[in-house]
């Protein structure tokens, strides 16, 4: 046979293997009996995603609609199977009475190919996030949020204060919510997390904003290695030595918190923000306060610590305290600014909504000012209509629409039909939080924006197990208390100074973008900022 005659027969026999190899796992679930999302070659089930029919979330909840008398359903992440869970009582015995059969996330980074990234909790698994988990949970108490809270309050009532200035000069602001909200959501997490002190809205070039749009981004590059960390062996990662994080990014990072250690250290300088918590944890002074009991509800949405604290013989290092305050930069601000943006957006919509919310912000605010008193952390965490607001955002728009758990010992779950399977161990599950948050059963109306679902009067009917925008379990976000302070600041600050209306470039419906891993819009949020007491009537 010549070379050509070669060629035409093995280039079909190539692509013959590649294909029957791409679908080689496709029969997974045909075989066990589960309802199952029709792959498609390759790719499995984020075809829709990749071609932009869907948002990632939505691709990989389909199960959660094609089959709701199911408790669960099957799904290909490319060629790899998963279980999608639907029933939130499953999901309740998974994350919390199981959850030794459950105990790591599937996005695990190897410390050998991104040390940074490779230590924050959402990344670890085993023994080092149960040791590292139980050592960074007496700085989340509300002890220390308030402690904290003069901190995020001083910064929110300048930055509010030189936004009213720049729109008195110019008439007016016209501004993108999420640009304003990351702008200043990383002065803050900033201060918080490394201790320095900067105003991104007049100077957007500095260096910690740069760095930070770089440790935050879901999209590109950055954002698809996030998506395979869910399906590809952490081994992969090791033995290519591929980093999520950029290494400049990290080693800015590495260098600021050493120097401001050793600085504080010298000059024996004392700052309640995390440095100083994590410094403290590493000499174990870290401890829970008596205070912790009265604070420990942050709003309907607070989550429940399910591990006993401890910070004995926690050796941190300023590798592992840049770790940590970079996990806290790059989880609190994109879910901070998305949960912001919403409720603003929802607000506009709903002016009845807008104007409860307003009314209980200027009560508050003309109590403070006959006592001549600033915002405290207990005064925000008094107002209810406030959490309301921002307990519907997180139902209606949760930022993490998906969350996943990789199972760590064989577990057997049985179907509605009395189908039963065992999840192996390594085997994938998600759970769709967007989903449940939008169910009828559990959500009368679910589209609709309504905070009376949790007033006083009734919030008792909701399920709370069909409740989770910071997750469930021992692997719940451990920053809930904080996302939430800052979330409620930035809102209460905001409105008690601009009345936000709608302008040109406003998208009314809204118009989300389908391309991206986390919950952004086409467009933005637009809104003109007037200061309060100067809109034409």
């Amino acid at each position: 046979m010549t070379s050509l005659e070669w060629l035409l027969l093995l280039v079909p026999t190539a692509i013959y293997l590649f294909y029957r190899w791409s679908v080689a796992t496709f029969d997974y679930f045909e075989k066990r009996g589960v309802p199952f999302v029709k792959p498609v070659p390759l790719l499995g089930g984020m075809w829709n995603f990749f071609s932009g029919k869907m948002h990632m979330v939505d691709a990989g909840s389909l199960g959660y609609e094609m089959f709701p008398d199911s408790r669960f359903s099957g799904f290909f992440a490319f060629r790899k199977p998963g279980y999608l869970i639907h029933d939130p009582e499953l999901v309740k015995q998974i994350t919390i009475k199981d959850f030794d059969h459950f105990a790591d996330h599937t996005n695990v980074v190897p410390i050998e190919a991104d040390p940074v990234l490779g230590r924050a909790l959402f990344f670890t698994e085993g023994t080092r996030w149960k040791h590292g988990r139980s050592g960074l949970s007496p700085a989340f108490t509300g002890s220390k949020m308030r402690n904290m809270f003069a901190l995020v309050s001083n910064y929110t009532e300048g930055a509010m204060g030189r936004l009213v200035d720049d729109a008195r000069r110019d008439g007016g602001l016209e501004l993108e919510m999420r640009d304003l909200f990351q702008k200043l959501g990383n002065d803050v997490t900033t201060s918080l997390s490394f201790g320095v002190e900067i105003d991104s809205v007049h100077n957007p070039n500095n260096e910690f904003m740069r760095r930070g749009k770089e440790l935050i981004a879901t999209d590109g590059i950055q954002g698809l290695k996030f998506l395979l960390l869910t399906v590809l062996p952490k081994s992969f990662f090791r033995t290519l030595r591929i980093r999520i994080f950029p290494k400049e990014a990290t080693d800015f990072y590495v260098d600021v918190i050493s120097k401001t250690i050793k600085q504080r250290e010298e000059h024996n300088i004392v700052r309640p923000d995390f440095i100083h918590l994590l410094v403290q944890g590493r000499k174990n002074e870290l401890k829970m306060e008596q205070a912790d009991d009265q604070l420990k509800s942050a709003g309907f949405s607070t989550v429940e610590e399910h591990l006993q604290s401890s910070t004995e013989n926690s050796q941190y290092s300023d590798l592992d305290i840049t770790a940590a305050a970079a996990s806290f930069f790059f989880g609190g601000l994109e879910t901070t600014t998305t949960v912001i943006c919403f409720a603003l957006y929802e607000m506009s919509q709903n002016p009845t909504v807008k104007q409860k919310l307003q009314a209980e912000i200027d009560h508050v605010k003309e109590q403070l000012s006959t006592t001549d008193s600033k915002l405290s952390y207990e005064v925000l965490q008094n107002m209810k209509y406030l959490d309301m607001v921002v307990s519907e955002t997180l139902r209606r728009w949760a930022p993490l629409g998906l969350t996943n758990r990789a199972c760590t010992k064989p577990y057997t779950i049985e179907d509605n039909n009395g189908t039963k399977v065992t999840i192996q161990v390594g085997d994938l599950i998600q759970i769709p939080i967007q989903s449940i948050h939008r169910d009828h059963r559990f959500y009368p109306n679910p589209y609709k924006f309504d905070p009376e679902r949790f007033s006083d009067d009734n919030k008792a009917n909701i399920n709370r197990s069909a409740f989770l925008p910071f997750g469930s379990g021992p692997r719940n976000c451990i920053g809930s208390r904080l996302a939430l302070m800052q979330t409620k600041c930035f809102l209460y600050y905001i409105l008690a100074n601009f009345e936000l209306e709608l302008c040109p470039k406003t998208d009314v419906p809204i118009k989300l973008n389908k391309r991206s891993v986390s919950l952004d819009t086409l467009s933005g949020f637009w809104f003109r900022m007037v200061p309060r007491g100067e809109v034409k009537k």
